[in-house]
């Protein structure tokens, strides 16, 4: 880990922005080190939905540099048995709730997970309901000082596992998914990644292919501007997943669906039915 004080930190959580909770623990963490960098990487998510936070951090994390600390709260939990946890993962750390959020990161190789006990890096008294400002973010505070993980609780296995939902290929011709997140166009973002989708095309054009949703049947196309304004396409999006759009519209409320709802490829002369 860096030792130098200049360290970033990324915030996740459910919180939104209509309320100063995000702002108080940023507050808690300049508190300890000003000097620290503070990042905000999504607060408008699906309430309580530590799936969908647990994707987008995945997706996410990559484009820090080594030495980055995420605090990330998704967290129904709070105040009840459930622990919070840090877990070192490709030279970043990551500090939030032991409910799965954060089991996608433990469960890759060489991963460490610790169980957050040392409460003298706490503020006190710890709240039942705002562990993000009594908890996380005083302990991302410390650790961007350098304070070793090790100083803050033991190393545990028995954390919360679920693994985020993944495509599957259907026979040899098609892959199964599902919707994971919609982000702030509406655009409905799959659990089908851009690799799947080679090995299924197998050297073929995509466009040889459809996604099939919705009793529709959906071109996959290079770029948003490959289908004409408000009509559907489905292209690979920056996160590398397959995501479904209306151009210059709301693919969501167009096509009145949501997380959850199942996505088949397939070609376009044998795509089976999601029904």
């Amino acid at each position: 880990m860096r030792s130098d004080t200049r360290r970033v930190i990324t915030l996740l959580t459910d919180f939104g922005l209509s309320d100063p909770f995000v702002g108080i623990m940023k507050g808690v963490v300049l508190g300890i080190n000003p000097d620290v960098a503070l990042v905000d990487l999504c607060h408008g998510g699906q309430a309580y939905d530590a799936t969908e936070a647990a994707f987008l951090l995945i997706t996410s994390y990559r484009y820090f540099s080594p030495g980055t600390i995420h605090i990330a709260v998704v967290d129904p939990g709070v105040g009840g048995p459930r622990r919070p946890i840090l877990v070192a993962c490709g030279g970043h750390l990551f500090i939030g709730p032991d409910n799965g959020l954060l089991a996608p990161l433990a469960e890759k190789a060489g991963s460490q997970v610790r169980a957050l006990t040392a409460t003298r890096y706490f503020l006190q008294p710890v709240s039942a309901t705002f562990h993000g400002r009594d908890l996380f973010a005083p302990v991302a505070g410390h650790l961007s000082l350098g304070v070793e993980p090790a100083c803050f609780g033991k190393p545990i296995d028995d954390y919360v596992r679920f693994a985020v939902p993944r495509s599957a290929l259907s026979g040899t011709s098609s892959i199964r998914g599902e919707i994971l997140h919609i982000d702030r166009f509406g655009n409905l973002v799959t659990n089908i990644a851009h690799v799947d989708l080679e090995r299924l095309t197998a050297g073929d054009s995509p466009a040889a292919y459809v996604v099939s949703v919705a009793g529709l049947e959906i071109p996959i196309v290079a770029c948003y501007g490959q289908v004409a304004a408000a009509a559907l396409g489905a292209v690979i999006g920056s996160a590398d997943y397959l995501e479904i759009f209306a151009n210059q519209g709301d693919a969501s409320r167009l096509l009145g669906i949501g997380r959850g709802t199942e996505v088949v490829v397939g070609r376009k002369d044998a795509t089976p039915s999601c029904f």
